[in-house]
C-alpha cells in the first residue's frame, strides 16, 4: 500500500506552521523578484545564505558545501510556471526530493512473507496489517506490527535447528494472528500464544511473542521483564531483538504523558525520565555498533535528546547523521533529517550549539526582524572559538549581520574578501553576492555591476548563474542601461527577468527592437502587445496607429499569460488589438479599437471614443492588468517606466463625458450608467482612477435617473453603491 503524498507546498507549509513561515493564503506561491530579503518567505528563496532564505535551503547550501548532499532543483512543475516563476527565485521544496509518503518495504515484505509462509507450508488469507493503519513517520509503536517485521521473525523459525516442523507452524501462526491488531487483553493474548511447545528454544520465541504483545498493547512494564529474560538467550537474533526492545520499550513508556491531544509536546512533561533509556539505548550501541537495529537505535537516541531537551547533543546527531554516517549508518534519508532538524532543533534552539552546521544556519534565522530572540553582536562575537577552524564562515556570519541587522554596508564590506576565488562553492558565492549587495547599497553600481559580470563565467553550482543574471539585470536597469540586457551579446538569457523588464519598464523604442529581435517567439510577441496596449493606454494614439500595421489582420491566438505578469490560466493575445466592437452586450455600439484609437487621436475628449476605449477594457477584462501594476520599490522592474504619465482609467473616462456639457445624451447616459457600476456590488472602484465619494455616486444615480430616465441605462439601474 502506498500514500500520496501532499503537494509540496502543503508540505512546506505544514512544517513551518511551528516557525515563521509567510506562505500565500490561498495556498499558492508566487516569485518575488529581489535579492534583498530579510525575512522568511517560504515561496521565495535564493541559492545564497541570507537570513531571508528557508533555514532548510540555507542547511542544504551548506551541506551541499560540505559534500554531504548534492544540490538537484527539482524541474520547474506546470504549477509553478503557471505562477511566474523562473529559476530564482524559488520556493523552498524545489530543493526538497519528493516522495510518495508510505513504506517501500510494504510490497518486498509481503513478498517475503509468502515465501517463507510456503517454505512451513502455511498460507495466509489476507495481507492487511496493523501497522498499515500508519503513515510513514507517523508516531505509533504499531507502525512496525507489519509484514517486514514478522518475515524477519518467521525467517528466524526456519533457520533455528531445534525447533521441530510443528513448533515453527505454531509459532508462525501466533506471529500471524499478532499482525491483525495492536492491542490485546491478557485472556486474549494468551489464547494467541502456542500452548504446546515443548523445546527450550520454541519457548525463547512464545517469550518473544508475549513480549511483543505486551508491547504493542501498552503493557511496557510487563515488555520489559519479558524481553530481559531474552537478554541471555543462545538464539543470536532473540538475544539482539530483545536488548533493542527494551530500549524501545523504555522509550514508549517514558514518552506516554509527554504529548498532548493534538500531538504536539507538552512543555512542563518530565525530561528526567528519559536517562534509563538513552542508556538502553546506548548499551545495545554498544554490543551492537553495527547491528541490524543499530541505524534505528540511532534514531530513536536522536529522539530521546529531543524529548529531553538537550539540544547541545541533539545538534550533533544532527550535524553527525547528516555529514559523517553516510547512506550505511543514517538513520533517514538526508531530506527527512533537514526536516527533521528543522522542525525539532533550529526553530526551538535559542542559543549557539557546539554544532557549526546547525549554529550558523540557526544564526541567520534569528537575523531576522521583529523577533524577541534576535542574534545580537555580543552572542555573535560569543561564537568566536566555535567556529575556529571554520573562519571563513564566521567573517560571512559577521558580515551578513552588519548587513541585515546593523544595516551598514561598509561595515559588511570590511568582513568580506575583496578576491573573487577561482571556484565558488555557496559559502564563496554567498561572499560575493553579499559583496555586490553591500557595493549597491552604498550606491556604487560601476563596482557591483563589475563584480556580477566577473563571477558570471564563474557559476558552475546549481542556481548560481541564475541568480547571478538577476542581480546584472537589476543593476543594469537601476543604472539606467536597461538596453544592454537586451544586447545581442548581452549574459542575461533568464526568459522571466527578460520579460518582466519588457512589460515594466522598457520604452517604445526598445519594444520595437524586441519585436524583431527577441530570443524566442514569447518575448517577440510579448513586445509587440506591451507596446501595443502601452500606447493606448497612454493616450499615444497616433504611435498606436502607426504600430499597430505591423500586426497581421489576424494575429496569432497564442495566449500571452506569465509574460504579460498573469498567472495560472489568464492572459491575452495580440487578437486583442483586432477587436471590433463586440457584441455590444450593453446596447451601446463601439467602432473597432483602431477607429476608436483614431477618434481620440482627433479628440482626446470625444466621448464616444472615450466610452468605447471604457468598453474595450471592459470587454476584454483589462481592468487591473498586471502590465499596470508597479512593483514595489526595490524589485525587479520597479525603475521609472519607459512610458510616462497616467494609465488611462475607465472611471476618468467616463468623468470626463459627465462633465462634457457637449457629449451626446446616450454618451452621457452610459458613461453615467457605467461610472455607477465601477463601484458595483462592494461599493469599491474596480475601474481605476481616484476614488470618488459616495455622494458623487448619489448624485450621478439621481442625474441617471432624472435627466436620461427614459434611457435603457436609466431605466435598468436600480440601485449605487
Amino acid at each position: 500500500m502506498r500514500i500520496r503524498s501532499l503537494t509540496p507546498l502543503a508540505l512546506i507549509i505544514g512544517a513551518t506552521m511551528g516557525g515563521q513561515a509567510q506562505a500565500s493564503s490561498d495556498d499558492s506561491c508566487y516569485p518575488n523578484w529581489s535579492l534583498l530579503r530579510d525575512s522568511l518567505d517560504v515561496c521565495n528563496n535564493l541559492p545564497f545564505l541570507t537570513p531571508g532564505n528557508d533555514s532548510r535551503v540555507n542547511l542544504r547550501l551548506l551541506l551541499a558545501d560540505q559534500k554531504a548532499l548534492t544540490l538537484q532543483p527539482n524541474a520547474l512543475t506546470e504549477q509553478e510556471l503557471a505562477e511566474g516563476y523562473g529559476a530564482v527565485p524559488f520556493a523552498a521544496f524545489r530543493l526538497a526530493n519528493e516522495e510518495i509518503e508510505g513504506d517501500e518495504s510494504e510490497e518486498s515484505g509481503a513478498a517475503a512473507m509468502a515465501d517463507l509462509l510456503g517454505k512451513l507450508g502455511l498460507s495466509r488469507d489476507s495481507n492487511d496489517t496493523a501497522g498499515q493503519a500508519f503513515l510513514q513517520g507517523e508516531g505509533s509503536r504499531c507502525r512496525s506490527n507489519r509484514d517486514e517485521s514478522a518475515a524477519d521473525f518467521i525467517g528466524q523459525l526456519l533457520d533455528t535447528a531445534g525447533l521441530s516442523a510443528t513448533e515453527r507452524q505454531s509459532l508462525a501462526r501466533a506471529r500471524l494472528q499478532l499482525l491483525d491488531a495492536c492491542t490485546w487483553e491478557a485472556d486474549k493474548q494468551a489464547s494467541l500464544l502456542p500452548p504446546d511447545v515443548q523445546s527450550s528454544e520454541a519457548k525463547a520465541f512464545v517469550a518473544y511473542l508475549r513480549a511483543a504483545s505486551d508491547f504493542y498493547s501498552g503493557r511496557f512494564s510487563d515488555a520489559e521483564t519479558g524481553f530481559n529474560t531474552l537478554a541471555e538467550s543462545t538464539q543470536p537474533w532473540l538475544k539482539e531483538t530483545a536488548l533493542y526492545m527494551v530500549a524501545r520499550t523504555r522509550l514508549n513508556a517514558a514518552q506516554q504523558d509527554a504529548f498532548d491531544e493534538y500531538g504536539s509536546l507538552k512543555e512542563d512533561h518530565d525530561r528526567t525520565a528519559y536517562a534509563g533509556v538513552g542508556q538502553a539505548i546506548e548499551r545495545y550501541l554498544s554490543a551492537y555498533p553495527d547491528g541490524r537495529y543499530s541505524r534505528s537505535a540511532t534514531g530513536l537516541l536522536r529522539r530521546v535528546h529531543w524529548l529531553a531537551g538537550d539540544t547541545d547533543k541533539l545538534a550533533a546527531d544532527y550535524a553527525w547523521q547528516l555529514t559523517e554516517a553516510g547512506d550505511a549508518r543514517a538513520s533517514a534519508p538526508p531530506e527527512a533529517l533537514i526536516q527533521e532538524a528543522d522542525n525539532k532543533l533550529l526553530t526551538a534552539l535559542t542559543g549557539a550549539t557546539p554544532s557549526p552546521l546547525m549554529t550558523a544556519t540557526h544564526d541567520l534565522m534569528i537575523m531576522r526582524p521583529h523577533l524577541p530572540n534576535r542574534l545580537t553582536r555580543e552572542q555573535l562575537d560569543g561564537q568566536k572559538a566555535l567556529f575556529a577552524a571554520q573562519p571563513a564562515m564566521f567573517d560571512y556570519l559577521q558580515a551578513a549581520f552588519a548587513f541585515y541587522v546593523d544595516k551598514n554596508p561598509a561595515e559588511a564590506l570590511k568582513r568580506l574578501p575583496n578576491d573573487v576565488p577561482e571556484k565558488l562553492d555557496y559559502l564563496a558565492f554567498s561572499q560575493q553576492t553579499l559583496r555586490g549587495l553591500a557595493l549597491e547599497d552604498g550606491n556604487d553600481l560601476p563596482a557591483a555591476q563589475a563584480l556580477w559580470l566577473k563571477l558570471l563565467p564563474l557559476a558552475q553550482q546549481p542556481l548560481q548563474r541564475e541568480q547571478l543574471e538577476l542581480a546584472l539585470a537589476m543593476n543594469y536597469e537601476r543604472s539606467g542601461q536597461l538596453t544592454k540586457v537586451f544586447a545581442s551579446d548581452s549574459p542575461i538569457t533568464s526568459a522571466q527577468v527578460r520579460l518582466i523588464l519588457l512589460g515594466k519598464v522598457a520604452d517604445a523604442p526598445l519594444l520595437r527592437q524586441q519585436i524583431g529581435q527577441g530570443i524566442s517567439d514569447t518575448e517577440k510577441s510579448t513586445a509587440q502587445f506591451v507596446l501595443l496596449y502601452k500606447e493606448l493606454l497612454h493616450s499615444q494614439y497616433a504611435a498606436f496607429a502607426d504600430d499597430v500595421k505591423a500586426l497581421p489582420d489576424t494575429p496569432a491566438d497564442t495566449k500571452l499569460g506569465t509574460s504579460l505578469g498573469y498567472v495560472y490560466d489568464a492572459g491575452q493575445t495580440l487578437q486583442l488589438f483586432r477587436w471590433n466592437g463586440a457584441k455590444a452586450e450593453s446596447g451601446y455600439a463601439c467602432p473597432s479599437i483602431g477607429e476608436i484609437a483614431a477618434a481620440l487621436q482627433v479628440n482626446a475628449k470625444d466621448a464616444k471614443g472615450l466610452n468605447c476605449l471604457g468598453e474595450f477594457i471592459l470587454r476584454n477584462g483589462l481592468d487591473g492588468m498586471p502590465l499596470d501594476q508597479k512593483p514595489d520599490a526595490g524589485d525587479l522592474g520597479s525603475s521609472e517606466p519607459g512610458f510616462k504619465g497616467a494609465v488611462f482609467s475607465r472611471l476618468n473616462g467616463y468623468q470626463t463625458v459627465i462633465a462634457d456639457s457637449k457629449a451626446a445624451r446616450d454618451d452621457k447616459a452610459y458613461a453615467l450608467f457605467r461610472a455607477i457600476n465601477c463601484y458595483a456590488p462592494s461599493g469599491y472602484n474596480s475601474c481605476g482612477g481616484k476614488d470618488v465619494a459616495p455622494a458623487v455616486r448619489k448624485g450621478w444615480f439621481k442625474q441617471l435617473k432624472t435627466s436620461y430616465g427614459a434611457t435603457n441605462w436609466g431605466k435598468s439601474l436600480q440601485y449605487y453603491w
